[in-house]
This record gives C-alpha cells, sequence and structure tokens, in this order.
C-alpha cells in the first residue's frame, strides 16, 4: 500500500497493504484500496444519468420506516477486530450505534472506550479495547442473492478517519476464504471534506473522491484487486447530501453507479479465483467465479484503518463526534428477462470506464523439489519452469521482457519509472534453510539508467513477513556480477514493516527486483550456488 504522506509501503509478492483486510483472519474483512487513491485519476462525472431499465423486478427493500431495524432483513456483527486492518472502532448491537428514526437508518460512530471480542465472529475468547464504537448491518442467511440491482439511497459521514463502506461478501465461501471467494465494493469513500490529495487538488478543495472495486485471486495474502474511483458533477461532495449508489451485477460483468451515472465496468476477463480444490492441487475456478455464487450486503461506518489513517492528513481527528453514517433506503432488484443470468437488464454509459482487472497467475508445481541441488538456476535464457513472472505494479509502470544481448544471448530486461512497483519470480512454497547456511545468490547486472537509484532484492513467505537487502550500485553500461549470502538477505528486516522477516522454511517468491525510483537494467545468469 502507499502511505499516502509517508515513504511508500512496497511489497514484495502482493498487491498492496489493501490485502490487510484479510491478514489478521480469514474471515469476512472491510478492504483498503489506498494505491487505488493514491495513484488511478477518479471519473470526473458530468450530470448524464442513464436509463435504468424497467425489467428490473423488485425482489427485496428496506425503507426503515417505523422505529425498530428489521430482524427479517438485518443481523449485527459485535467484535473489536479491527477489520483486520487495525480499523479503531468496536462494532456493537447497542440502540446508539445503529437505530431508525425519521424514515432513515442512522450508524452512528461514538468517540467512546469499549471492550469486546478479538475476532469477526464475536466469539468470546481473548478481548480488545478500542477508543471509537460503531455498527456494522449485514444481510447474510436472510437476504443472500446471485445476480441482480443492488441500489441504496445514504448520506456520508465527513472527517478524517471516517471510512462509510456500503459491500458485499460471498455467503458460502465456496471457493476459499477472502479474498479467493470474492468481495465487491458498491462504495467506498474515506476522509470526505478533509484537504483532498487527489493529483492536482489545489489548497482548499475538499475529499470529494468515491470507489467501487472488487476484491478476487486467491486467499489472502495471494489476493488482488481492481476499481475505479469517481468525483459527483460540479464538484458535489458526497457528504453534503442523499445519493444512490448500485451495482448491476450480471453473470460475468458488474457495473457501479451513482444517482444513475454509470461510472465503472468490469468483466470476468479481468477477474479470477484459484483454489486449492484437494491438498496439494491448485486450480482455476470455471466460468465467472468467484462473482458468480450468493453475496450479501454489508452497511458499516468504521473509524481510521490501514486506508483512511494513511490518507490526507493522516491519523484521525477525534473532533465532531459522533458521526453519522444515513440510510434512506436499500433495493434489491432480479432482472426479469433472465432471473438465472441476470442478463438483458443492463444500462451503459460511452464514459464510464473499463476496469482492465488482472489476469490468472500461472499455476506452480505444489513441492520444491526444484529446488534440490547444488545449483538452482533461477533465469539463465529463460526462466526456471518452475517459477513464474509476477509483478506488483499498481499503475502500470514496470516492465520485463527478454531482451539479446551481444556475447551473451537471452538476458531479462526490466524497466520501471517513479512509483510503486516491482518484479518478483514466484515459486512453489520453498524451504531454504539449507540454502541459507552455505548458499550465495549469484547474478549478472547491467544498468542502463537509474545507477543512483537504490535497488532492493527481497525474499518473502508472504506479506509482511520479506526480507530485503541493498544491491551494491553498478556503473551504467557495464556488466557486473553479484553475489550475495543467502543468509544476509534472509537475517535481513522488513525496510517497510521492521520486524518481519521472510520464513526460510516457508519462501513463496524466491527473489524480488525492487528499484526505489526509475530505473532499467538487465539481468542474467540468476542463481543460487552452494
Amino acid at each position: 500500500m502507499r502511505k499516502m504522506k509517508h515513504t511508500p509501503t512496497v511489497l514484495g509478492s502482493v498487491a498492496s497493504l489493501a490485502l490487510l483486510s484479510g491478514c489478521a483472519s480469514t474471515e469476512e474483512s472491510e478492504s483498503a484500496n489506498t494505491d487505488l487513491v493514491q495513484t488511478k485519476a477518479p471519473v470526473e462525472l458530468t450530470n448524464v444519468p442513464v436509463a435504468v431499465s424497467d425489467d428490473w423486478q423488485l425482489v427485496w427493500e428496506d425503507q426503515f420506516e417505523g422505529d425498530t431495524i428489521s430482524k427479517r432483513n438485518w443481523s449485527f456483527e459485535t467484535n473489536c477486530w479491527g477489520g483486520g486492518n487495525n480499523e479503531q472502532q468496536c462494532y456493537t448491537d447497542r440502540s446508539k450505534n445503529a437505530f431508525v428514526k425519521d424514515g432513515m437508518l442512522h450508524i452512528v460512530a461514538h468517540k467512546e472506550r469499549f471492550t469486546g471480542p478479538d475476532n469477526p465472529e464475536g466469539k468470546a475468547g481473548i478481548n480488545k479495547s478500542l477508543p471509537y464504537t460503531s455498527a456494522r448491518l449485514r444481510t447474510k442467511g436472510k437476504r443472500d442473492q446471485k445476480y441482480g440491482r443492488f441500489e441504496i439511497r445514504a448520506k456520508l459521514p465527513s472527517g478524517q478517519g471516517t471510512w462509510p463502506a456500503i459491500w458485499m461478501l460471498p455467503t458460502e465461501n465456496k471457493y476459499g476464504t477472502w479474498a479467493a471467494s470474492g468481495e465487491i465494493d458498491i462504495m467506498e469513500a474515506v476522509n470526505l471534506k478533509v484537504q483532498s490529495d487527489a493529483p492536482g487538488a489545489k489548497e482548499g478543495d475538499g475529499e470529494n473522491r468515491i470507489y467501487g472495486s472488487l476484491h478476487y485471486g486467491k486467499n489472502w495474502p495471494d489476493n488482488v484487486y481492481s476499481g475505479q474511483g469517481a468525483t459527483l458533477p460540479d464538484g458535489v461532495n458526497p457528504a453534503d447530501g442523499f445519493h444512490t449508489y448500485a451495482i448491476e451485477w450480471e453473470e460475468g460483468e458488474i457495473r457501479w453507479y451513482v444517482d444513475d451515472l454509470h461510472y465503472a465496468t468490469q468483466t470476468q476477463d479481468g477477474w479470477y479465483s484459484q483454489y486449492e480444490k484437494e491438498k496439494g492441487l491448485v486450480v482455476n475456478a470455471e466460468g465467472a467465479a468467484p462473482f458468480n455464487e450468493k453475496f450479501h450486503l454489508l452497511l458499516n461506518l468504521a473509524i481510521g484503518g490501514s486506508w483512511p489513517a494513511n490518507a490526507n492528513y493522516g491519523g484521525v481527528d477525534d473532533n465532531d463526534y459522533p458521526k453519522t453514517m444515513l440510510v434512506d433506503y436499500v433495493k434489491v432488484y432480479r432482472c426479469g428477462v433472465d432471473r438465472w443470468k441476470g442478463q438483458g437488464c443492463s444500462s451503459h454509459s460511452e464514459f464510464a470506464k473499463l476496469v482492465e482487472g488482472h489476469e490468472a497467475p500461472a499455476i506452480l508445481a505444489a513441492d520444491d523439489s526444484y529446488a534440490e541441488g547444488p545449483t538452482l538456476e533461477i533465469f539463465t535464457d529463460t526462466l526456471n519452469a518452475a517459477l513464474a513472472y509476477a509483478s506488483y505494479d499498481p499503475v502500470n509502470i514496470v516492465e520485463h521482457k527478454i531482451a539479446e544481448e551481444d556475447e551473451r544471448g537471452s538476458v531479462l530486461e526490466i524497466t520501471k519509472q517513479n512509483g510503486a512497483g516491482n518484479l518478483y519470480f514466484r515459486s512453489p512454497v520453498t524451504d531454504m534453510t539449507e540454502w541459507k547456511k552455505e548458499g550465495t545468490l549469484v547474478f549478472d547486472i547491467k544498468v542502463e539508467e537509474g545507477a543512483d537509484t537504490e535497488l532492493l532484492i527481497k525474499m518473502d513467505s508472504g506479506w509482511p513477513n520479506t526480507s530485503d537487502y541493498v544491491v551494491p550500485k553498478s556503473n551504467v553500461g557495464e556488466w557486473k556480477q553479484v553475489k550475495i549470502a543467502i543468509a544476509d538477505i534472509l537475517d535481513s528486516d522488513n525496510s517497510f514493516a521492521p520486524g518481519a522477516q521472510a520464513d526460510p522454511k516457508a519462501v513463496n517468491n524466491i527473489l524480488v527486483f525492487e528499484p526505489q525510483g526509475a530505473m532499467t537494467f538487465k539481468l542474467d545468469n540468476i542463481r543460487f550456488e552452494r
């Protein structure tokens, strides 16, 4: 994840600290899309709404009439777990944190210390105390649905540290724990009305971005996400009034809307799910997985956490509490044209962004026998067949290719622009304890541009268990051989998460090359020797 006001925290093998949604547990989590905030320009919407199809058929709705929250539709989560990403609220089922009044659901965050279970299920055991309380409601087991139009009219809170969310999680986790079975974020926003840190923002510009995104891939920490931000027409701030947030979800496609302004589309060409079908056998899920199973809806107001606390001013402003998220209604529809695939009711705008997403990575062998022997070739003309290329590259600034070099043949060329990114070699989970005792990393390098840029190499066993080491600098245009003891790498700290190191018994990304700025360089004869 990019720290919004500090040095970027660049991961060796996972997309970002956005992934910390699932780090403390394999259960339900909230997502933090900080790289999405920092690096992708939002769609600046114009007031050209689409015509919503008359073929959508209402399945259920909640207008929040009366004076009680409907138990037929909603249940409460009660815990002080922090969402897995250091949120600062305890979720309670108390009426002061969630109630119905004047035809609206009020989700209210209070500044007050509270103690509760430190696990997502709210089970008795170890407790934790946090400085805020709030509420998180869900329809799990009550209003589960596959495909349809999900429409929520809400007014969002403002202030540094606020994080309102309207989102969806799978009910059965058919493809495994988060995020292999998916997550759909209908709307998220952080720190509304605080000084914007968007690219090009001027002094006095208030934060006004909303975001829609998907989380998918494999179980944490090998999950990924993709999405799009948007701003309302004429600079309107979402915290100043009610707006209608919606998705239309059909087989193989999900679209995002605000006030019927279609701003983003993702398709199954840009998402995937990989899961362990049986012990040691990882497979690609078929069809539109993971977004082809029943999901349920969640409404919550979080305070702090890895996203808002690292954006805009940073931290949490504890003034002006309580903070309230108002929900006018929830409406859920099914497509009357094709209820089974949800197709035939779509509304499209030419101004909407098609989100690229991610391709499924190669599935590697299940064992580490490739690492036996006195020499482990990583790249010599070609990549070791047991490994696969991968990259942390949130804004498409990292490129690699096979280049031809006089007197050397094929070499690996890596180009990185300024910003967060790296190239790494995925591996089966590999026991490197014997290699650590007497092994040496050896490679040839020629820097083409960026000789003054610091180059890190890393070995990791899943974020934050990563060890990194600074490569000695090289002159531009000269091939140089580098030798580094594997023990020196593995014994090094994680520069971006001090105290965390790779586990030598379970290395799953055997080598990472991560320039800390713009750099072009070539590599050859990459190997471990002992």
